[in-house]
């Protein structure tokens, strides 16, 4: 695997975009994540993001995650992350992000909370 941030918009559904990333999450990638990000944000969309295939998140990672969900509240929408790589789900477990990141074991169970 290479040491870059692959990101593949899976879906639209209805007010939710789906999108799944793979590779490094971290100072190079971040500001990726973030571009991609805002044509979601302007178009009023929910965001999922399937993170099951994240090698590695450092903090530039974790700060564009932070940035993404205030951004998102502030315009009334909601982001929601779902099956975390292990990688992952050791750095959010360690700096308690769970407390500021909603977090669903899959896709679909996310999914379902947005519509629900």
């Amino acid at each position: 695997m290479n040491n870059d941030l692959e990101i593949s918009k899976v879906e639209n559904r209805g007010r939710t975009a789906v999108l799944r990333l793979r590779g490094r999450l971290d100072a190079k990638t971040a500001p990726i994540l973030l571009q991609r990000v805002a044509e979601i944000q302007e178009s009023g969309q929910n965001l999922v993001l399937n993170l099951a295939e994240v090698s590695f998140m450092g903090s530039s990672g974790i700060g564009a995650l932070l940035v993404l969900v205030e951004q998102f509240q502030e315009q009334a929408g909601t982001v929601r992350l779902a099956s975390l790589s292990p990688a992952v789900h050791s750095v959010v477990k360690l700096l308690n992000l769970d407390r500021f990141l909603t977090i669903d074991p899959t896709e679909d169970e996310a999914l379902a909370e947005l519509e629900a």
